[in-house]
């Protein structure tokens, strides 16, 4: 049975928290607190970081710039 949101902007914002989630576990990086934040004062379905350890920050860092590093190396 799939899921049906009503609001699209929700089922983005659940889709690209999960993508994420399921990116960052590729990599042995978890963030518990990685989640939606309903809109209130926004508006807007906001994907959330949430508090992070300043470990996990730098594993998180690392991935990213390696990733722009292998970008750079293809645009070549």
């Amino acid at each position: 049975m799939t899921a049906s949101f009503e609001n699209p902007s929700e089922q983005r914002a659940l889709t690209s928290a999960a993508a994420l989630t399921a990116v960052l576990s590729d990599a042995a990086i978890t963030i518990p607190s990685l989640g939606v934040d309903w809109p209130t004062v926004t508006g807007h379905y906001l994907v959330t970081l949430g508090r992070v350890r300043s470990d996990v920050v730098d594993e998180l860092t690392a991935l990213l710039r390696d990733g722009l590093n292998a970008r750079a190396q293809q645009q070549r």
